[in-house]
Protein backbone atom coordinates (compact mmCIF):
# COMPACT_ATOMS: atom_id res chain seq x y z
CA UNK A 1 0.00 0.00 0.00
CA UNK A 2 1.47 3.35 -1.01
CA UNK A 3 1.43 6.49 1.14
CA UNK A 4 -1.62 8.17 -0.49
CA UNK A 5 -3.73 5.00 -0.23
CA UNK A 6 -2.81 4.61 3.42
CA UNK A 7 -3.79 8.22 4.20
CA UNK A 8 -7.12 7.81 2.43
CA UNK A 9 -7.86 4.61 4.33
CA UNK A 10 -7.09 6.25 7.66
CA UNK A 11 -9.16 9.34 6.89
CA UNK A 12 -12.10 7.15 5.93
CA UNK A 13 -11.86 5.15 9.15
CA UNK A 14 -11.58 8.07 11.60
CA UNK A 15 -15.25 9.19 11.55
CA UNK A 16 -16.33 5.65 12.48
CA UNK A 17 -14.17 5.47 15.59
CA UNK A 18 -15.68 5.59 19.08
CA UNK A 19 -14.62 8.39 21.41
CA UNK A 20 -12.21 6.11 23.24
CA UNK A 21 -10.62 4.83 20.01
CA UNK A 22 -10.33 8.37 18.70
CA UNK A 23 -8.57 9.39 21.90
CA UNK A 24 -6.12 6.51 21.52
CA UNK A 25 -5.34 7.51 17.93
CA UNK A 26 -4.93 11.14 19.01
CA UNK A 27 -2.51 10.08 21.76
CA UNK A 28 -0.40 8.07 19.34
CA UNK A 29 -0.24 10.81 16.71
CA UNK A 30 0.48 13.60 19.21
CA UNK A 31 3.49 11.82 20.71
CA UNK A 32 5.41 12.11 17.44
CA UNK A 33 5.28 15.92 17.70
CA UNK A 34 6.99 15.96 21.10
CA UNK A 35 10.67 16.99 21.44
CA UNK A 36 13.19 14.24 20.80
CA UNK A 37 16.90 13.94 20.18
CA UNK A 38 18.27 10.86 18.43
CA UNK A 39 21.94 10.15 17.75
CA UNK A 40 23.79 7.41 15.90
CA UNK A 41 27.46 6.70 15.49
CA UNK A 42 28.54 7.28 11.91
CA UNK A 43 30.63 4.13 12.25
CA UNK A 44 27.66 1.93 13.14
CA UNK A 45 27.02 -0.81 10.63
CA UNK A 46 23.81 -1.79 12.44
CA UNK A 47 21.87 1.44 13.00
CA UNK A 48 21.27 3.41 9.81
CA UNK A 49 19.62 6.84 9.72
CA UNK A 50 16.26 5.25 8.95
CA UNK A 51 16.64 2.54 11.59
CA UNK A 52 17.48 5.22 14.15
CA UNK A 53 14.22 7.05 13.44
CA UNK A 54 12.06 3.93 13.18
CA UNK A 55 13.33 2.37 16.39
CA UNK A 56 12.91 5.68 18.22
CA UNK A 57 9.29 5.82 17.05
CA UNK A 58 8.70 2.31 18.42
CA UNK A 59 10.13 3.37 21.79
CA UNK A 60 7.92 6.45 21.90
CA UNK A 61 4.87 4.44 20.90
CA UNK A 62 5.59 1.95 23.67
CA UNK A 63 5.69 4.75 26.23
CA UNK A 64 2.34 6.07 25.05
CA UNK A 65 0.80 3.23 27.02
CA UNK A 66 3.45 2.11 29.51
CA UNK A 67 5.85 3.65 31.98
CA UNK A 68 7.83 0.41 32.14
CA UNK A 69 11.11 0.22 30.22
CA UNK A 70 11.25 -1.68 26.94
CA UNK A 71 11.48 -5.40 27.68
CA UNK A 72 13.76 -7.93 26.01
CA UNK A 73 11.05 -9.55 23.92
CA UNK A 74 9.89 -6.15 22.64
CA UNK A 75 13.52 -5.24 21.87
CA UNK A 76 13.97 -8.41 19.83
CA UNK A 77 10.77 -7.97 17.85
CA UNK A 78 11.23 -4.23 17.26
CA UNK A 79 14.84 -4.55 16.14
CA UNK A 80 13.98 -7.27 13.63
CA UNK A 81 11.10 -5.19 12.25
CA UNK A 82 12.95 -1.89 11.83
CA UNK A 83 15.98 -3.58 10.30
CA UNK A 84 13.83 -5.38 7.74
CA UNK A 85 12.06 -2.12 6.89
CA UNK A 86 15.51 -0.74 6.07
CA UNK A 87 16.24 -3.66 3.77
CA UNK A 88 18.54 -5.48 6.18
CA UNK A 89 18.48 -9.28 6.29
CA UNK A 90 17.31 -9.92 9.87
CA UNK A 91 15.48 -12.86 11.43
CA UNK A 92 14.72 -13.78 15.02
CA UNK A 93 15.99 -17.15 16.23
CA UNK A 94 13.40 -19.94 16.12
CA UNK A 95 11.36 -20.22 19.30
CA UNK A 96 13.22 -22.33 21.82
CA UNK A 97 16.58 -21.84 20.11
CA UNK A 98 19.39 -21.54 22.64
CA UNK A 99 22.38 -19.33 22.04
CA UNK A 100 21.58 -16.43 19.75
CA UNK A 101 18.47 -14.21 19.65
CA UNK A 102 18.60 -12.70 16.15
CA UNK A 103 20.60 -13.18 12.98
CA UNK A 104 21.58 -9.97 11.18
CA UNK A 105 23.38 -10.21 7.84
CA UNK A 106 24.49 -13.79 8.58
CA UNK A 107 25.85 -12.93 12.06
CA UNK A 108 24.35 -14.33 15.26
CA UNK A 109 23.55 -11.69 17.89
CA UNK A 110 22.72 -12.02 21.56
CA UNK A 111 20.35 -9.27 22.72
CA UNK A 112 20.16 -8.03 26.30
CA UNK A 113 18.42 -5.21 28.17
CA UNK A 114 19.27 -3.23 31.29
CA UNK A 115 16.77 -1.07 33.13
CA UNK A 116 17.46 -1.33 36.85
CA UNK A 117 16.45 1.57 39.07
CA UNK A 118 20.07 1.99 40.16
CA UNK A 119 21.52 1.74 36.64
CA UNK A 120 24.94 3.37 36.22
CA UNK A 121 25.70 5.25 33.03
CA UNK A 122 29.31 4.07 32.74
CA UNK A 123 29.00 0.56 34.18
CA UNK A 124 26.98 -2.24 32.57
CA UNK A 125 25.21 -4.94 34.56
CA UNK A 126 23.52 -7.91 32.89
CA UNK A 127 21.42 -9.56 35.56
CA UNK A 128 20.91 -12.75 33.55
CA UNK A 129 23.34 -13.49 30.76
CA UNK A 130 22.49 -17.19 30.77
CA UNK A 131 21.21 -20.04 32.93
CA UNK A 132 23.67 -22.37 34.63
CA UNK A 133 21.54 -25.46 34.91
CA UNK A 134 24.03 -28.19 34.11
CA UNK A 135 27.41 -29.31 35.33
CA UNK A 136 28.95 -29.91 38.76
CA UNK A 137 28.30 -27.08 41.20
CA UNK A 138 28.50 -27.36 44.93
CA UNK A 139 31.00 -25.84 47.36
CA UNK A 140 34.27 -26.86 45.70
CA UNK A 141 36.11 -23.86 44.24
CA UNK A 142 37.17 -26.02 41.28
CA UNK A 143 33.50 -26.16 40.23
CA UNK A 144 33.87 -22.58 39.00
CA UNK A 145 36.12 -23.80 36.19
CA UNK A 146 33.25 -25.77 34.71
CA UNK A 147 30.80 -22.88 35.15
CA UNK A 148 33.17 -20.55 33.34
CA UNK A 149 33.50 -23.14 30.57
CA UNK A 150 29.69 -23.03 30.15
CA UNK A 151 29.90 -19.28 29.63
CA UNK A 152 32.71 -19.54 27.08
CA UNK A 153 30.81 -22.28 25.25
CA UNK A 154 27.74 -20.03 25.04
CA UNK A 155 29.89 -17.28 23.55
CA UNK A 156 31.03 -19.65 20.79
CA UNK A 157 27.52 -19.73 19.29
CA UNK A 158 27.27 -15.96 18.83
CA UNK A 159 29.35 -13.34 17.06
CA UNK A 160 28.07 -10.12 18.64
CA UNK A 161 26.29 -8.87 21.77
CA UNK A 162 23.98 -5.85 21.94
CA UNK A 163 22.36 -4.37 25.03
CA UNK A 164 19.55 -1.80 25.10
CA UNK A 165 19.89 0.32 28.23
CA UNK A 166 17.15 2.49 29.74
CA UNK A 167 19.19 5.22 31.43
CA UNK A 168 16.30 7.61 32.15
CA UNK A 169 12.72 6.51 32.63
CA UNK A 170 10.44 9.48 32.06
CA UNK A 171 11.40 11.80 34.90
CA UNK A 172 11.61 14.19 33.22
CA UNK A 173 12.61 12.36 29.99
CA UNK A 174 13.38 8.96 28.54
CA UNK A 175 16.89 8.05 27.46
CA UNK A 176 17.86 4.75 25.84
CA UNK A 177 21.19 3.72 24.42
CA UNK A 178 22.26 0.77 22.28
CA UNK A 179 25.67 -0.58 23.29
CA UNK A 180 27.73 -3.36 21.74
CA UNK A 181 29.82 -5.43 24.13
CA UNK A 182 32.87 -6.75 22.27
CA UNK A 183 32.91 -10.53 22.27
CA UNK A 184 36.68 -10.61 22.62
CA UNK A 185 36.34 -8.57 25.83
CA UNK A 186 34.09 -11.22 27.38
CA UNK A 187 36.39 -13.98 26.18
CA UNK A 188 39.07 -12.58 28.52
CA UNK A 189 37.19 -14.41 31.26
CA UNK A 190 39.10 -17.52 30.12
CA UNK A 191 42.08 -16.27 32.13
CA UNK A 192 40.14 -14.44 34.84
CA UNK A 193 40.69 -14.93 38.56
CA UNK A 194 38.16 -17.32 40.14
CA UNK A 195 36.91 -16.98 43.71
CA UNK A 196 34.17 -18.94 45.45
CA UNK A 197 32.21 -17.23 48.22
CA UNK A 198 32.82 -19.88 50.85
CA UNK A 199 31.09 -17.90 53.62
CA UNK A 200 27.82 -17.61 51.70
CA UNK A 201 24.78 -19.42 53.10
CA UNK A 202 23.64 -20.26 49.56
CA UNK A 203 24.08 -23.69 48.09
CA UNK A 204 25.49 -24.13 45.59
CA UNK A 205 28.02 -21.52 46.68
CA UNK A 206 28.16 -18.41 44.48
CA UNK A 207 31.43 -17.31 42.97
CA UNK A 208 33.19 -14.75 40.84
CA UNK A 209 35.49 -14.61 37.87
CA UNK A 210 37.36 -11.30 37.99
CA UNK A 211 38.72 -9.93 34.72
CA UNK A 212 41.43 -7.31 35.17
CA UNK A 213 44.18 -5.66 33.16
CA UNK A 214 47.20 -4.03 34.79
CA UNK A 215 45.43 -4.29 38.11
CA UNK A 216 42.33 -2.46 36.89
CA UNK A 217 38.94 -4.19 36.86
CA UNK A 218 37.23 -4.57 33.49
CA UNK A 219 34.25 -6.70 34.53
CA UNK A 220 33.36 -9.76 36.57
CA UNK A 221 31.25 -12.87 36.06
CA UNK A 222 29.01 -13.69 38.99
CA UNK A 223 27.89 -17.29 39.30
CA UNK A 224 24.63 -16.81 41.18
CA UNK A 225 23.82 -19.84 43.31
CA UNK A 226 20.24 -18.69 43.98
CA UNK A 227 17.09 -20.40 42.80
CA UNK A 228 17.63 -19.50 39.14
CA UNK A 229 21.29 -20.61 39.04
CA UNK A 230 22.21 -17.91 36.57
CA UNK A 231 25.28 -16.07 35.34
CA UNK A 232 25.46 -12.31 35.80
CA UNK A 233 27.94 -9.87 34.30
CA UNK A 234 28.81 -7.09 36.73
CA UNK A 235 30.73 -3.85 36.56
CA UNK A 236 31.49 -4.02 32.84
CA UNK A 237 33.13 -0.76 31.82
CA UNK A 238 31.19 0.99 29.09
CA UNK A 239 34.30 2.75 27.85
CA UNK A 240 35.50 -0.66 26.63
CA UNK A 241 32.31 -1.04 24.57
CA UNK A 242 30.79 0.65 21.50
CA UNK A 243 27.75 2.94 21.68
CA UNK A 244 25.80 2.63 18.43
CA UNK A 245 22.90 4.99 19.13
CA UNK A 246 20.93 6.94 21.73
CA UNK A 247 17.27 7.94 21.88
CA UNK A 248 16.22 10.82 24.12
CA UNK A 249 12.58 11.99 24.14
CA UNK A 250 9.92 13.61 26.28
CA UNK A 251 7.16 11.48 27.86
CA UNK A 252 3.67 11.73 26.36
CA UNK A 253 1.16 14.09 27.88
CA UNK A 254 -2.31 12.99 28.88
CA UNK A 255 -4.75 13.45 26.00
CA UNK A 256 -8.04 14.91 27.24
Amino acid sequence: MDRSDRIERLLAAIPELSDNRLQLVDRVVSVFALPRNYWRSSASGIISARTLEDFGDVLRLHHCFSREPFSKDKFEYALENVLRLSGVDAALAPRGQRGYDIRIDAENFSLKTEAAKAIRAQSIHISKFMELGGGQWGDNPSDLVGLRAQFLSALSSIQRILILRALKKGSPEYLYELVEIPKNLLERAATGRLEMMGNSTQFPKPGYCYVEENGEAQFSLYFDGGGERKLQIKGLRKDLCVVHATWRFDPPTNTP
